[in-house]
């Protein structure tokens, strides 16, 4: 066989070399490959052709500051005008290397420094560590290791990342599909609205909303600016998160904040403009088309239509609501920050302030935080202070507001200088009456003012050398009023209120932990140990008072006291709670290559009784690199690194209130006994509810099987599978409504979590103008529940707006939150089909249909369409989530474009179900333009009638949308200015960027968004009437100085 030869020119020669080394590394004793200069020459002896003059043989060893050998260094050869393959050091660290006299080489290995050296025979290489690898070391609980070194399932969030995606206010959107297995959704995009975050699904019916660790203390995302943030990592297994006990059962999420370094001070200075513009427009009936259908549905049912809708051609559009309601908006950011000090003492100021108007009238946010973190060391010991304050308002629309927006008819006026108010209203000879929200958000002030104070500050010592105790007391105080009035008012007949009405609310929080840790750390001889032993105290206290009252002289003096004595009421409450713990931690590794973890936490918590206070809850995970051992050698330079990891562990998590196990009684006077004849009321107390006093801790077994890879120095994979199994569910179990008392919470549920997720990035070389890099994620949870309180029960969630029914729930063998409707079989066409449509017994099935109604299926079987035929229709849960994340530089210039989606999720579009209910008066949908009639047969959209006697309007698998998406999340450019030119005006840097956020959204949903989840676990797929999500465009700049 002849020798052939082939030849690729590519700018970087490295990757391609790589690349080509991968593909024949894994034909391995078939044939042997060298790639020099992008160039292979593959014969029938596979020879190798070099064509470069190696004459020199040059031998050496690899270790790192402690002295010990690195393994799988990458040692290149480095010429004048380019970088060529090399070899990788073995398990000793030694390497061999055939060069040139005039050579030098590259040293080069994953969290070190890389290194150029002249070649020579012999050679000593030490690297050092790259501290602003923050990949590297990263943040555990109760101290940090090395990521290498990992032998549990830790996510390290792109901080980069978070800062380009975190226009809005709270951090947490921004980690919205960026790490796998992290499920970030919102349930409104109103300013300040909250966001529901799930670590690898939901495993209780009370809470499954992570713990968030900030600076070694509890705390809220919303409480931190993205400009704070050091690092960022997300625990998802029990080995990594059961150090945490309890309070870890759904994930834990740690941030680490910025701190202060020695040297010079330094100024950061950060604004930016963005402008909030309305998404999605639901498509609507205007004035002439919504008289239309009225009177269709209203003739449809031999009912005489509405004067003022008699002549529908001369109504024109009327009010379009949506255009009143939403507009475009702004919201500045404005960060600031000063950081200096010197070796023995450090410090860290910041400041932020938000101001936000919502893209919905009235509503605002505005959100101010302070931050300083010290530091100040002396001799062995080391002091610190965190301390934050956080306060923000909030001006909010009250959310029947926005689920009437779609409905008010397009028929009232705005404005109506007759009325109270000055606001239109409908006319009276209408007796479904829909409200002028645009007035009525103008009428109703509803605001929240909340602060927090945070104030952590720990001290160490570190003595006999290789031990180290730490204590850190942390308090947290929790200030919140809330307000609501509504002033008198007049709009129609059926929308006024006679007595206006004002409540207010007044809560307080304060929170102490106490955390005690003693460490130990020893390398003998390759061996490395780590030991932690804690002990930790945590208290709550928290209490609220509330007032409200209808009636006063007029709409401008609004304070309780000035009530004319209508309705007035008050209330209060306080709540406590405590929990102690001890925990251990024993890690162990030698050379790198074998790992061993090992956790256990106990915890006592005051919210279960004396006998089951205590719970236990212990891990284990071991790792194994392979690319350590010695046969792995000949494919090192393709594969650098590749480690296997398993782990197992047990977490628990406490019932949601402070007193579950506790019966509790009410006082009130509506509540009382009769006496003597009966004529005589004596007031009382009663039983609010029955209670299991044995409530045990719910556990949750977690299992992860994983793998970590590094490919040709610039590939990065990470995978996991796991399952996890929770049982003795805290649940209500139903009893007798003859008992009274609600349900008792007991432990009788199983519910089941398994999936797989994947992680993968791609590094250019940093040798040439254009850097870029490319990252991708995928997970999957699947979700069941195994055993509900009794076979067979159903545990429902909130009913729908538009139909007064519960349609998602909780059933065993079926994932929480499942729908469950009757399905939908089209339309009938002709009466032929109806009275085709029989039961077994040869009756009609649906003896009230006539053709252009819905034709149900009898999921049954027993002749009747009712609600026993509602079944399982789909899962709110996607059968898989992604993101995909390219970032770059080019010169000065840099640029970011995140992509981020969801497949095989389903969504209840209770907004379309509304909008074509035609048994009502209120406004409807475009789309019943289109419905059925004797002349347009070839439509899904049932006939118009008032009375609707086949139930077309019921909840029913025809508004069950597909809610997969693909959403451009962030698309931003930035631009650094020269340093040599800043420097005249005296900055250190400046860049100006220009972003956008939820730029565009590629779905088949027909809703305001697919994203969009609803609050509570039971109903996550159903679409509300929410407050929409806003497109963001922002431009803004950073400085240092």
């Amino acid at each position: 066989m002849k020798n052939f030869k082939f030849n690729l020119s590519m700018r970087n020669h490295f990757f391609v070399d790589r690349v080509l080394s991968l593909f024949f590394a894994l034909t391995t004793g078939l044939m042997a490959v060298s790639f020099v200069n992008a160039k292979a020459v593959v014969s029938e002896d596979a020879v190798y052709s070099l064509q470069q003059d190696r004459n020199t043989v040059c031998k050496g060893r690899v270790v790192d500051l402690k002295g010990e050998p690195l393994i799988g260094v990458t040692v290149q050869v480095k010429n004048a005008n380019e970088t060529v393959a090399g070899t990788v050091t073995d398990i000793d660290g030694n390497f061999t290397i055939n060069v040139s006299a005039s050579s030098s080489l590259l040293f080069s290995y994953i969290g070190y420094k890389p290194q150029v050296i002249k070649a020579k025979n012999q050679m000593m290489v030490t690297l050092e560590e790259d501290s602003q690898n923050l990949e590297e070391v990263i943040v555990v609980g109760y101290g940090q290791q090395k990521k290498s070194d990992l032998s549990s399932s830790i996510s390290v969030v792109d901080v980069n990342q978070v800062k380009a995606g975190s226009v809005l206010p709270n951090v947490a959107n921004a980690l919205e599909g960026t790490t796998p297995g992290v499920s970030v959704t919102t349930s409104s995009g109103a300013p300040g609205a909250g966001v529901n975050i799930r670590i690898r699904g939901i495993s209780s019916f009370s809470d499954s909303e992570p713990l968030v660790i900030i600076d070694g203390a509890p705390g809220n995302l919303n409480d931190v600016n993205s400009g704070d943030i050091e690092s960022l990592q997300v625990l998802k297994d029990a080995a990594s998160a059961a150090i945490y006990g309890s309070r870890a059962a759904n994930g834990v999420i740690i941030v680490t904040t910025k701190k202060g370094k020695a040297g010079k001070v330094n100024v950061e200075f950060n604004t930016s403009l963005t402008m909030q513009m309305p998404g999605k427009k639901m498509d609507i009936a205007n004035a002439e088309e919504y008289a239309i259908l009225n009177n269709a549905a209203r003739q449809a049912a031999g009912k005489p239509i509405y004067d003022c809708l008699s002549d529908p051609a001369s109504l024109g559009k009327g009010t379009d609501f949506q255009d009143e309601f939403y507009a475009a908006a702004p919201l500045i950011n404005t960060y600031l920050s000063i950081s200096g000090g010197n070796d023995n003492s450090t410090y860290r100021l910041s400041g932020s302030f938000i101001d936000q108007q919502g893209i919905a009238v009235t509503s605002k946010y505005q959100k101010f935080v302070l931050s300083y973190a010290g530091q100040q060391k002396k001799g062995a010991f080391t002091f610190g202070e965190n301390i934050g304050f956080t306060k923000f308002k909030k001006n909010s629309v009250p959310d029947w507001l926005i689920q009437g927006l779609l409905v008010a008819q397009p028929i009232i006026p705005l404005y109506d200088s007759e009325n109270e108010c000055g606001f239109g209203g409908v006319p009276s000879e209408i007796a479904n009456q829909g409200t002028n929200v645009y007035g009525m958000a103008k009428l109703v002030d509803n605001h929240n003012i909340n602060a927090n104070l945070n104030f952590d500050v720990y001290a160490q010592v570190n003595f006999l050398k290789d031990f180290n105790y730490k204590i850190n007391v942390g308090y947290k105080n929790w200030w919140g009023h809330s307000y609501s009035y509504t002033p008198s008012y007049y709009m129609s007949t059926n929308v006024q209120k006679e007595r206006a009405t004002l409540s207010e609310t007044r809560s307080e929080t304060a929170h102490l932990i106490v955390e005690n840790t003693l460490m130990y750390k020893k390398v003998v001889a390759g061996h490395s140990f780590d030991a932690l032993l804690g002990y930790t105290f945590e208290r709550d206290k928290s209490r609220n008072l509330g007032g409200s009252a209808e009636g006063f002289p007029n709409n401008w003096i609004k304070v309780i006291d000035a009530s004319t004595k209508y309705g007035i009421n008050a209330t209060g409450g306080a709540g406590e709670w405590d929990m102690i713990s001890v925990l251990a931690r024993f890690l162990y590794n030698y050379k790198s290559k074998y790992y061993l973890t090992a956790n256990v936490r106990r915890d006592g918590s005051s919210r279960f009784a004396k006998n089951n206070r205590w719970g236990t809850f212990p891990s284990f995970s071991v790792a194994w690199r392979v690319s350590s051992e010695s046969f792995f050698e000949s494919i090192r330079s393709v594969v650098n690194d590749l480690k296997i990891r398993a782990s197992y562990g047990v977490l628990g998590n406490q019932p949601g209130g402070n007193y579950a196990y506790i019966a509790t009684g009410g006082y009130a006077t509506n509540l009382g006994y009769l006496f003597g004849n009966g004529s005589d009321f004596i007031r009382g107390a009663s039983i609010n509810g029955y209670t299991d006093t044995n409530i045990q801790w719910e556990r949750t077994k977690s299992t992860n099987i994983g793998f970590d890879a590094n490919l040709l120095d610039c590939i990065s994979l990470t995978a996991n599978y796991f399952y996890n199994k929770t049982d003795k569910l805290l649940m209500g179990v139903p009893i007798a409504p003859s008992i009274g008392g609600g349900s008792p919470i007991t432990n009788t549920g199983k519910m089941r979590n398994k999936g797989f997720e994947f992680n993968a990035s791609y590094h250019s070389s940093s040798s040439h103008d254009f850097q870029y890099n490319i990252s991708a994620n995928l997970s999957t949870v699947s979700n069941k529940v195994l055993k509900m309180g009794t076979t067979g029960e159903t545990l429902y969630g909130d009913k729908l707006n538009s139909s007064n029914q519960s349609i998602t729930g909780a059933r065993e063998d079926y994932p929480i939150g499942s729908f469950f409707l009757k399905h939908s079989l089209g339309i009938f066409q002709s009466q032929e089909e109806i009275d085709n449509y029989k039961d077994e017994e040869g009756k009609l099935i649906q003896p009230n249909a006539t053709p252009g109604d819905i034709k149900y299926l009898d999921a049954n079987k027993d002749g009747v369409i009712n609600g026993s035929d509602a079944i399982f229709s789909g899962s709110p849960f996607p059968d898989f989530s992604y993101g995909l994340n390219f970032s770059g530089s080019y010169k000065d210039f840099d640029f970011t474009i995140f992509l981020q989606g969801t497949y095989g999720n389903k969504m209840f579009d209770a907004n379309t179900h509304r909008l074509h209910n035609s048994t009502t008066d209120f406004n409807l949908s475009k789309d019943l333009l289109n419905a059925w009639t004797p002349e347009n047969t070839n439509t899904n959209i049932p006939r118009l009638i008032l009375t609707d006697p086949n139930h077309n309007t019921d909840p029913s698998t025809r508004f069950l949308s597909d809610a997969s998406y693909l959403r451009v999340k962030t698309l931003q450019v930035g631009y650094t200015f020269p340093t040599g030119l800043i420097k005249k005006i005296g900055l250190n840097s400046l860049r100006v960027y220009l972003s956008a956020n939820n730029l565009f959204t590629i779905t088949g949903y027909d809703g305001y968004d697919p994203s969009y989840t609803s609050s509570g676990l039971l109903n996550a797929g159903l679409d509300q009437s929410i407050y929409p999500l806003a497109k963001n465009v922002t431009c803004g700049f950073t400085l240092r100085f």
